[in-house]
C-alpha cells in the first residue's frame, strides 16, 4: 500500500473548498431578482449570446431608467426631466473552458449623443460586442453581468443599475 501524503489531501481539500465557494457565489448573486446595486435603473442581460468567428460575443443589454430630478434655474425649483444620456456602461462575460476561464468585457454608451428617454417605462436595448483576448469563445454556458449609467442632460443627476450575474448560452 502506498503512503498518503498529507500535502495532497490538504491541497485537494483547499481546491474543493474554492470550487464550492466559487459555485455558491454566482448562484447566490443570480438568485437576487432585483439586480445588483440599483439606483434609478433596471438592467437585464439577454440569455442568448451570439458568437461570431469564435472571437466576438454579442450580448444584448436591456434597461429602463427613472426620470431625473434637476434644478430649474429659471423657476428656482426641482423639476422632473426624462432626457438622459447613456455613458460609461459595461458588460462582463466569463466562460469556463476546462482549466481555463475566458473573461472579457465590452463598453457601451460611449457614442456621442447616445440619448435615452428616462420615464421608468421605455425599454432600451443595446447589443454589446465583447472580444476575447486569449482563448476563443465556445458554444455553451457562460456568466454575464452588465452595469448601466445614465446621466441627465446637464450631468446634474445620474441613474445606475447592475444586472447581477446571469447564466447565458453562447451560440452561433
Amino acid at each position: 500500500m502506498r503512503p498518503v501524503k498529507l500535502g495532497r489531501r490538504l491541497r485537494a481539500a483547499m481546491l474543493c473548498t474554492a470550487i464550492v465557494a466559487g459555485l455558491a457565489l454566482p448562484a447566490a448573486a443570480s438568485a437576487d431578482t432585483t439586480g445588483g446595486g440599483t439606483s434609478g435603473a433596471s438592467v437585464t442581460v439577454g440569455t442568448a449570446v451570439h458568437v461570431t468567428g469564435k472571437l466576438v460575443a454579442v450580448v444584448d443589454v436591456s434597461f429602463t431608467c427613472d426620470p431625473f430630478l434637476i434644478y430649474d434655474w429659471q423657476t428656482g425649483t426641482m423639476v422632473e426631466s426624462t432626457a438622459g444620456h447613456l455613458s460609461g456602461s459595461t458588460v462582463t462575460l466569463a466562460q469556463a473552458q476546462g482549466r481555463t476561464v475566458v473573461s472579457a468585457f465590452g463598453e457601451f454608451g460611449e457614442e456621442e449623443n447616445d440619448a435615452v428617454v428616462c420615464d421608468g417605462a421605455t425599454l432600451h436595448t443595446r447589443p454589446v460586442s465583447i472580444m476575447t483576448r486569449t482563448v476563443p469563445w465556445k458554444s455553451g454556458a457562460a456568466i454575464a453581468s452588465a452595469r448601466v449609467r445614465v446621466f441627465s442632460d446637464g450631468f446634474e443627476s445620474q441613474d445606475s443599475g447592475d444586472s447581477g450575474t446571469t447564466v447565458v448560452k453562447l451560440g452561433k
